[in-house]
């Protein structure tokens, strides 16, 4: 009677049925899992800390830590000495396989592999496919899912063969070397990680390191390849698709357009910005191929080669606003994302003008407007509860006794929340209980409060049913 009644009711059927947004969280929870497991093995590390049940726990916390900043693609590091001296070969190829399945996502790569095996997907999965990789068509889903890969393939592919020319200029160049390193810094900027295996400073040209020894062209040349490759790989997919489809510029959809013009605004504003602050101190000033590199970076990507704790305070402020926006939605990259930002501004706009919602000849729907604002106000809301977190475990401690604290640890959240992976050479001195802080906004940076959202509330994306409506009344606001 039961079984019949279960079969009959189609609500019960439908609170059966699993949250595509909910399979997304946890694909990614499964490859943190078994990254952080498969780094605590002695074969992945040159010096693993077991001796101990503290060194142990900091191990854990580290590798922990590592694997979420991988998947989360971030590229933000807790071991001192970089993954390059912490790591060895089957450790840096496990962190490179998270920093790939987690800027495709997992339910991209395994829907991929089972249209390569044959395996038909029914028209139900295929609604709930598109909803899991955010394909504008579920009819289309597994054509959409294979031109995001053979795209990111594509790109990594071309982006290791310009990188070559690079590494074969270092001192300790061999076959092995070059190649691999190519590969790393190819998949790590498209997917905008961050990640490097060149020391523990990043491209920065510091004396005895692996970059201070390219001559001054390839450190140029390098340094433009990893700018293109950050910005392709955060720009979205739909955009890419778009550009290349042969479509002329007025006949693009409203969402390319809008992907492009913020990008450009953000990346030339970002630019001008920097120049004005940084270039012209009187210590430590940025040169123009700096100022434009961390106005790319800073859009979740996380390479420098300037020196983080060498930044103004204008020029913190200014990373950090450009960590927090992020780069666009479908693509490698986190953030609030710059669609987010375009519909705040332009619903603002609008307000103050006593104007409707409109842009490229497309007006937005209120739903739009809303999501924009509510997005926005919880991503603060996030980074500031997580800041003061932080701040309260961190507090009292003697090595920030001559720092600035809490321009510190502001920076680290935003980084954290943006997937971006700068730092003030500082994350590996937090304690365990900040580091954990940080995983957290990492994840959800990556994912999106959006995507939290989907899951608890089932009805976001439906209208109201209702009968009825409330008498409106309008009340005093500010």
């Amino acid at each position: 009677m039961e079984r019949g009644f279960a079969q009959t009711n189609p609500s019960l059927k439908k609170n059966k049925e699993l949250n595509p947004f909910l399979l997304v969280i946890f694909s990614f929870m499964l490859v943190i899992l078994v990254g952080t497991i498969f780094l605590l093995m002695p074969f992945s590390q040159t010096t693993p800390h077991f001796d101990t049940w503290s060194n142990f726990w900091n191990n854990l916390v580290d590798c922990f830590f590592l694997s979420v900043s991988a998947t989360c693609v971030t590229g933000l590091c807790t071991f001192s000495n970089g993954i390059a001296n912490q790591l060895t070969l089957a450790g840096q190829i496990a962190v490179l396989v998270m920093i790939q399945i987690g800027g495709l996502g997992f339910i991209t790569v395994l829907s991929f592999l089972l249209t390569i095996f044959n395996r038909k997907i029914s028209f139900k999965n295929r609604n709930f496919l598109s909803q899991a990789v955010g394909s504008t068509s579920f009819g289309n889903v597994v054509s959409f899912v294979r031109k995001i890969i053979l795209v990111s393939f594509s790109v990594e592919l071309i982006g290791t063969g310009l990188l070559i020319p690079v590494f074969m200029q270092t001192e300790d160049a061999n076959i092995s070397n070059i190649i691999w390193r190519s590969i790393f810094h190819s998949v790590s900027a498209f997917n905008n990680a961050g990640f490097d295996i060149l020391g523990n400073t990043s491209l920065l040209r510091e004396s005895g390191t692996i970059v201070a020894s390219l001559p001054g062209w390839a450190y140029v040349y390098m340094n433009v390849v990893i700018m293109t490759l950050i910005i392709l790989g955060g720009i979205s997919f739909l955009v890419i698709f778009d550009v290349f489809s042969g479509k002329r510029p007025h006949s693009w959809r409203a969402f390319t357009k809008v992907a492009l013009t913020m990008a450009a605004i953000l990346l030339v504003g970002g630019t001008l910005l920097f120049v004005g602050f940084e270039c012209f101190k009187s210590t430590n000033p940025m040169n123009v191929m700096e100022a434009i590199f961390q106005s790319v970076t800073c859009r979740t990507a996380g390479f420098a080669i300037y020196d983080q704790e060498n930044l103004s305070v204008g020029g913190r402020i200014v990373s950090c606003v450009l960590m927090f926006i992020g780069a666009s939605p479908l693509g490698t990259a986190g953030g609030v994302k710059t669609t987010t930002l375009f519909m705040v501004v332009i619903s603002l706009a609008s307000f103050i003008t006593g104007r409707d919602v409109h842009a490229f000849k497309r007006t937005y729907s209120n739903q739009s407007i809303i999501k924009a604002m509510v997005l926005l106000a919880v991503a603060v809301t996030v980074v500031i509860i997580c800041y003061c977190g932080i701040a309260g475990i961190e507090s009292g401690r003697a090595i920030y006794e001559d720092k600035d604290a809490s321009s510190i640890l502001l920076f680290e959240c935003f980084s954290a929340f943006g997937t971006v992976g700068l730092s003030q050479n500082w994350t590996p001195n937090l304690l365990w209980g900040s580091k954990l802080i940080i995983t957290l906004l990492m994840f959800v940076g990556r994912l999106g409060p959006m995507t939290l959202f989907q899951v608890l509330q089932t009805n976001l994306n439906k209208k109201s049913t209702k009968s009825f409506s409330y008498v409106e009344e309008d009340f005093l606001i500010g």
